[in-house]
C-alpha cells in the first residue's frame, strides 16, 4: 500500500503533478542544522554541460528574481546523500568514506540522464531528470557511506532532480506553478554522468558553495582530486 497519490504516473508527469498541486511555496533556506559557517559533506553530480547551463538560463530568464535565488550557472548539480556535518567528521573518516565509495562503484557503469522539462517543489524549482534507476541505485550505494541519511531508500524522500532557484520566503503559488508551465516545452538535454563528486558543502548567503575533495569514476576508473 503507497502513501503516494500520484504512484500510477510516470516520474515525470508525476513530478509535474505534485509541484502544481500546491498552494504555496516555503522557505528553501529554513533548514535545521545550519547555522553561519557550518559545513557538510555530500555526495554531488554535477555536470560540465553547455546545453544544460543555456536551457537554465533560458528558464531562469523568466522566473523571478524577487522571491527566487538563482542559482549560478557554474553551480548546477544534482544532490545524492548527505555524508555528515564537517564538524562531527574526522579528516581520516571523510577519506575513509571516499575509499569504501570508490569500492562499491566499481561494477556502477556510466549512463545518460534526460533533464527536463522544468517543475518544482515546495521550495525550489528545478529539472526533472528521467530514468531515475541509475541515480536510485547510486543513492543507495552511496547512503551506505552516510551517518546523516542512514535510513532505507524511499521514492518518497529521494526524487532525483537539478534545482535552478530556491525559494527564499513563503509565497502563494499559484503565478510561479503558471510561469514553470510555460517554460516546459523547452527540449530536453542529455548530459554524461560517469563519476560522482564528494564536495564539502557551505551556505553563503542564500546560495550553496562547495570545495572538491574527491571525483570517483564510475565503473572502477581511476579516481581524480
Amino acid at each position: 500500500m503507497t502513501n503516494n497519490p500520484f504512484e500510477a504516473l510516470d516520474r515525470v508527469e508525476e513530478d509535474w503533478k505534485m509541484f502544481s498541486s500546491l498552494t504555496s511555496m516555503t522557505n528553501h533556506w529554513d533548514r535545521s542544522g545550519w547555522s553561519p559557517g557550518r559545513r557538510a559533506y555530500y555526495w554531488y553530480l554535477t555536470f560540465d554541460s553547455e546545453n544544460l547551463r543555456t536551457l537554465a538560463a533560458r528558464c531562469q530568464d523568466s522566473l523571478p528574481d524577487t522571491y527566487l535565488d538563482h542559482v549560478p550557472l557554474d553551480g548546477l548539480h544534482l544532490t545524492l546523500p548527505k555524508i555528515g556535518w564537517a564538524d562531527e567528521l574526522t579528516t581520516e573518516e571523510v577519506e575513509r568514506v571516499a575509499r569504501t565509495a570508490e569500492q562499491d562503484l566499481l561494477h556502477c557503469p556510466p549512463f545518460e540522464l534526460e533533464v527536463g522539462p522544468l517543475s518544482g517543489s515546495s521550495g525550489a524549482v528545478r529539472f526533472s531528470v528521467n530514468p531515475w534507476e541509475p541515480v536510485e541505485n547510486l543513492y543507495k550505494i552511496l547512503s551506505r557511506t552516510s551517518r546523516y541519511d542512514a535510513a532505507p531508500h524511499s521514492r518518497l524522500n529521494f526524487r532525483p532532480h537539478i534545482g535552478i532557484a530556491y525559494c527564499n520566503t513563503a509565497v502563494d503559488s499559484a503565478d510561479l506553478i503558471a510561469k514553470v508551465r510555460g517554460l516546459r516545452d523547452f527540449p530536453r538535454i542529455r548530459v554524461e554522468v560517469d563519476e560522482v563528486q564528494l564536495v564539502l558543502l557551505e551556505r553563503r548567503g542564500r546560495s550553496y558553495a562547495w570545495s572538491l575533495r574527491h571525483s570517483l569514476r564510475l565503473a572502477g576508473r581511476p579516481s581524480a582530486g
